[in-house]
């Protein structure tokens, strides 16, 4: 079977938040699957923003990547490492259609990581609402070493503040944006291509107005985030020269439901994905941020950087969960409270991280 990988890192150069170590972590990651897995070059489809001819990581690009290696039923690894915190649905509704057969092996360094396939139990590591996968004692929970030194002078969490969000899109709109406007803007810039998160918000809403709600009572149904929303939907909704069917087209193939905060949730067919779809090594725990840092040789993500160290020290020859703990001895020993875990099936926790080396 073919070893295949995605591997995919922003900078954001230019941005409001721009990050340093991202795109050193793929390029270092593209050595070790090439130098210590087999992987081929040819098989590993490699995204940056920094460079004209790489293939641009835009979200769109991304998902077609991925859905193109999953449906070649071959993929030996996926490796992405990007900082703003990707929606769980997009990646279950991939993760659907993949081979029970293929190994899957996704690494993610960004915060809020830990859950991203949230289908997986997790094995090592602290999950929602306080679950505990087994791990080592000496790195338990989200303290510091009381020996270890702080090795960095800065660190930049991984992810895009709601505040540099909303800048964002408000530069690309041209009007103005609030939180509650954040996923309509976000429909109203990319349509076809925007998250199916989004598509399933903006269906629910438009629901409403299509149903001639009056607007006294959209509070009996949602709190000040979804009127918010709808306000700014109802406005493109009544501009005749707007074709509302093909507006909203995109969104109304999209199932899901929708609660009270306007918060919607996509699910493939069933509720759960298979077992065996895939191993996820997170870089934090769920409600703990990634570290991007300084290094010797330039900037790094901290997981990325304790993943690419143990690799080389021992030859890529050990479990996932050997790995995982690793890196969160590793954590401990830099200083730093961010805790990477791992979610799989029992049988994958002590299989070969990515699959045999040479």
């Amino acid at each position: 079977m073919a070893k295949r990988a995605v591997l995919v890192g922003c900078n954001y150069p230019g941005s409001y938040c721009p990050l340093y170590g991202c795109i050193n972590d793929v390029t270092n990651m593209r050595k070790i699957l090439m130098e210590v897995y087999g992987f081929k070059k040819k098989n590993i489809v490699f995204m940056v923003d920094t460079d004209e001819k790489s293939l641009m990581p835009t979200g769109k690009n991304i998902v077609q990547q991925l859905g193109k290696s999953i449906r070649l039923q071959s993929l030996g690894m996926c490796f992405i490492s990007i900082s703003v915190a990707t929606e769980d649905d997009t990646f279950r509704l991939l993760l659907a259609n993949l081979n029970p057969g293929v190994a899957f092996t996704f690494v993610f360094d960004s915060c809020h990581s830990g859950g991203l396939l949230d289908s997986q139990e997790l094995q090592v590591g602290v999950g929602k609402e306080g679950k505990i996968g087994s791990e080592t004692a000496s790195t338990r929970g989200g303290g510091v070493s009381e020996s270890a030194e702080r090795k960095i002078d800065w660190m930049i969490p991984r992810r895009i503040s709601t505040k540099s969000l909303i800048r964002h899109l408000a530069q690309a709109s041209g009007h103005e944006v609030k939180v509650g406007t954040i996923r309509s803007t976000i429909y109203q810039l990319f349509q076809e291509d925007a998250s199916p998160t989004v598509k399933v918000f903006v269906k629910n809403m438009s629901s409403r107005l299509e149903a001639g709600i009056p607007e006294e009572e959209w509070a009996n149904s949602y709190n000040e985030v979804g009127v918010s929303a709808l306000k700014h939907l109802k406005q493109i909704w009544d501009d005749r020269t707007i074709d509302n069917d093909e507006y909203f087209r995109s969104a109304r193939l999209v199932n899901g439901p929708l609660n009270f905060s306007g918060h919607a949730n996509v699910k493939p067919t069933g509720e759960t994905l298979p077992p065996s779809t895939g191993i996820l090594v997170s870089g934090c725990q769920s409600d703990q941020t990634s570290a991007d840092m300084p290094g010797d040789n330039g900037s790094y993500g901290a997981l990325s950087n304790a993943v690419q160290t143990l690799v080389r020290k021992h030859a890529g020859k050990f479990s996932n969960k050997q790995l995982v703990n690793g890196t969160r001895a590793m954590m401990v020993e830099e200083g730093l409270d961010q805790r990477p875990c791992l979610y799989c099936s029992k049988d994958k926790v002590n299989a070969p991280f990515i699959c045999s080396p040479l």
